[in-house]
This record gives C-alpha cells, sequence and structure tokens, in this order.
C-alpha cells in the first residue's frame, strides 16, 4: 500500500509539473553595432493596435523589460535613439490524439488458495495465504484528444535615424510557446520573461527556456 501512495504522488507531482512550466523557444539577431542602452520608444508593428487598450497593456509590460536592461522609456520619435516594434499572436490550435498510459499492480501481493484433502482417513479443507513484494507497470493505455496552440511575441529593435526606404534594423528576436492555454494573455508574462531571460543572448543561438507559469491560465 505505501508503494502505491508514492507512485501516485510521484505520478501527482509529475503531472503538476507539467501543467505548472511555459516552455518557450528563443532566437535572437543582432548586429555589432547593437546597443542596451539609449533611449527606446515602444510601438505595436501594426500601426491600427497603437491606439487599442490590449496593446497598450503589454506595451508597458515590454518598456519594463527594456527599462530593466538598460534603456530610458520615451514617448516620442524626436526623442528616441531607437524604436521597438512589437507584434504577438496565437493560432486557432491543433488537435492531436493522445495516448496516456495507465499504471498499476502488474504481480505480487497476497495470494490465497484453498481446497479439500483427500486421505484414507477421509477428507479435510484447508486454506492458505502468502504474500510476495508487489511489482508495478504499464498496465494499459487510454486515448484521448488534445488541443495545443501556437502563441508567439516578436520584437524588432530599428535605428530611430531609419528612413521609409532604408530601415536598419539593429536587433530583432523571436519567441514561440506551444501549449494549451487558448488565450495569448494567459501565458504572455511567461514568453516575454523568456524571450529577455540573459538579454540580449547570443546572437544566432535558439534555446529553450522553462518559465513557471502564474496560473493565468
Amino acid at each position: 500500500m505505501k508503494i502505491t501512495k508514492s507512485f501516485a504522488a510521484i505520478a501527482l507531482v509529475t503531472f503538476i509539473s507539467g501543467c505548472t512550466v511555459v516552455q518557450t523557444r528563443t532566437t535572437a539577431f543582432y548586429t555589432p553595432e547593437f546597443k542596451t542602452s539609449g533611449k527606446i520608444v515602444v510601438l505595436a508593428a501594426d500601426n491600427e493596435l497603437n491606439n487599442s487598450l490590449e496593446f497598450s497593456h503589454y506595451k508597458r509590460k515590454f518598456e519594463e523589460k527594456l527599462t530593466e536592461n538598460g534603456y530610458q522609456i520615451v514617448q516620442s520619435f524626436s526623442e528616441a535613439d531607437y524604436i521597438a516594434l512589437v507584434a504577438y499572436g496565437i493560432d486557432d490550435g491543433k488537435t492531436s490524439i493522445v495516448s496516456t498510459p495507465i499504471f498499476g499492480q502488474t504481480g505480487g501481493g497476497t495470494t490465497y488458495s484453498s481446497g479439500v484433502v483427500y486421505g484414507s482417513g477421509g477428507s479435510s479443507s484447508y486454506s492458505s495465504s502468502s504474500y510476495t513484494m508487489p511489482t508495478y507497470g504499464m498496465i494499459g493505455s487510454s486515448a484521448g484528444s488534445a488541443i495545443t496552440f501556437t502563441r508567439a511575441i516578436a520584437l524588432d529593435v530599428i535605428d530611430a535615424k531609419s528612413t521609409k526606404n532604408n530601415i536598419q534594423k539593429v536587433y530583432e528576436a523571436r519567441a514561440k510557446s506551444i501549449g494549451s492555454c487558448s488565450v495569448i494573455a494567459g501565458v504572455f508574462d511567461e514568453i516575454l520573461e523568456a524571450m529577455f531571460k540573459e538579454f540580449p543572448g547570443e546572437s544566432g543561438k535558439t534555446k529553450m527556456v522553462e518559465i513557471s507559469s502564474k496560473g493565468q491560465c
């Protein structure tokens, strides 16, 4: 019985851990001239979103991260050394068939036996029991469907002196996460945290970052 409880506890911890971590794949590229200092203005890559309440919410989060990493936030082009263009989104989800193993006792435990013994003096009945250490393993599986969503955030930093016909990008970062949360607001903080982990990172290197979930989804 103690072994059964321990096994169940391990399975429960594994399940909880899988649900409370957001995995994000991040990649960054930047030029030799790129600096993690200067005045920067944050804008939506899609100009139509700049006046939306949703973008205003996410804009503040980007500004906080940029400030933590050496930048001074400004609100106008005339003051800025750099322009940070932000984009984010989520797809419609993908349905997959998932096979879940079922674990249980495969052998051992208490065995009972009984019967009748016949002899010259007549017959007599008997019963006995024996115990061996139980063993555990996979006893079957169950199939079900699961929907996963791809959530992504993009950040491009361009030189504020760039012209429309000569955009001078100095930094770009991409962060993509796949999981069960169907709204980007539920995992935005974790994906953003992963994007800025060890900022600016090694140019051209892709890495997987795990961030503990704040339980919003």
